[in-house]
């Protein structure tokens, strides 16, 4: 510490010309350390060298530690600063504030959110409330979205057995199909019945085949003034016209002949929601069979035009874009086409090949000739992904195939009638 302050007093010396002169001169400004042990060179007073650093106490040039620097500090300010002390007591009274206004805080905010979820609750038990009065009330002012359409199913399986649709709003309902005739069916529509507080007024036939009409002798017993509709009816039934028009409270339902899957098949167009029930020409899943391909083409194409938005149909699930299915249907069928088309072609070529080869005894000649194939054996060939107990089905479609390519001239059966085979393309030489 004493080199520091030596070390200090030269600098300030050293540092100053007129302090370095009168260093020179007279030797002031080091000799006066107290660090030196020297004496004044002069008792005269007036010369000591009031510059010099450590013989002014208010330089804090002597601050060498942190005991000088707080020494300097209190000679120098106003005065000390005594700390502030409280009691325990008060501290215990601080916190005890600070707490109480944080419960006080979360409190008011626990009553916000219950008061908020209150009224959530109470919104939603109102809306419910609303809805289940609007269906007791039976409104004939139903949008197309709420439009009450009832759809059953037999007690099988997803996907199986036959749809039957219970149309309108009001207390005298239509419906579409009775189904196969099951008891179940019966009790499910006893409950509706009971339930809406409604009866059925009319029952549409989309076509004559048993899984539909199964359940008209029930639907009588449970509904004895119902009238039964029906293209090409039979005795007890009433005929459907083309292009008919069926209304009840809430819906309107146009008839729509449209023959292919049977002969007296008819689709119903829902107008207030543009939507189809499309019995079985178009299914929820799978494809439909048809009696002749060439009219249940056409009557797909004409299908497709009549309505832009959902299809009801006689099985499976509701098809949200009835339109794409059945472009979708089309497009399949023309596929099957190709698909027999080339199967024959291939059989014809290898005929030949086998003809210029030699291959072929005289016991093959007839079963062979220009490649015909019956429709079994079209079907493990266009059908081989599928399994072998729905080939016979499956071949009376590709018969469907083959009767309408012969009505094009594209192919031709055999005189037993038995084997067809495709038609060779005249390349005109000669």
């Amino acid at each position: 510490m004493k080199r520091y302050r030596l070390v200090v007093a030269a600098n300030d010396i050293l540092s100053d010309p007129s302090r370095r002169r009168a260093y020179d001169l007279f030797g002031a400004g080091w000799s006066t350390h107290p660090d030196n042990g020297g004496s004044a060179c002069s008792s005269d007073e007036t010369t000591r060298p009031r510059w010099s650093g450590f013989q002014d106490n208010n330089s804090p040039a002597g601050n060498a530690t942190w005991e000088d620097w707080e020494k300097w500090h209190q000679r120098n300010s106003r005065g000390a600063q005594d700390p502030v002390y409280t009691s325990n007591g008060g501290f215990v009274s601080l916190v005890a504030f600070v707490v109480a206004l944080s419960a006080m805080s979360q409190a008011s905010r626990v009553d916000e959110h219950q008061q908020y979820f209150a009224d959530r609750i109470e919104l939603v038990h109102n809306d419910c409330h609303q809805n289940i009065q609007r269906r007791k009330d039976g409104t004939k002012e139903l949008s197309n979205a709420d439009l009450a359409i009832l759809r059953f199913m037999r007690s099988r399986e997803q996907g199986a057995g036959t749809n039957t649709y219970v149309i309108g709003a009001g207390p005298r309902r239509i419906l579409i199909d009775t189904g196969e005739g099951k008891a179940s069916w019966s009790q499910h529509l006893l409950s509706l019945l009971s339930s809406e507080q409604m009866t059925i007024s009319d029952a549409l036939i989309t076509h004559w085949h048993p899984d539909h009409t199964g359940g008209i002798a029930d639907l009588r017993s449970l509904c004895p003034q119902v009238r039964i509709y029906k293209h090409n009816a039979t005795e007890g039934h009433s005929h459907i016209d083309d292009a008919q028009r069926f209304g009840t409270d809430g819906a309107t339902l146009r008839a729509f002949h449209c023959p292919g899957h049977t002969t007296d098949h008819m689709a119903f167009v829902l107008e207030e929601e543009d939507a189809m029930f499309t019995g079985d020409n178009v299914l929820g899943h799978g494809t439909a069979v048809f009696e002749d391909l060439r009219t249940y083409m056409t009557s797909l194409k004409r299908m497709q035009t009549q309505f832009s938005s959902r299809a009801y149909p006689g099985h499976g699930s509701v098809i949200e874009d009835g339109p794409m299915r059945i472009s979708e249907y089309i497009e399949h069928r023309h596929q099957r086409e190709h698909e027999v088309l080339s199967v024959l072609e291939q059989s014809s070529k290898t005929a030949q090949v086998m003809d210029r080869a030699g291959k072929r005894d005289d016991a093959q000649a007839d079963s062979l000739a220009a490649g015909e194939m019956s429709p079994t054996e079209i079907v493990k060939v266009v059908y081989r992904d599928v399994p072998e107990n729905l080939h016979a089905p499956a071949a009376g479609g590709v018969v469907q195939v083959l009767q309408m390519l012969a009505e094009e001239g594209k192919v031709v059966q055999s005189a037993d009638h038995h084997r067809w085979q495709i038609v060779e393309e005249d390349s005109g030489d000669g």
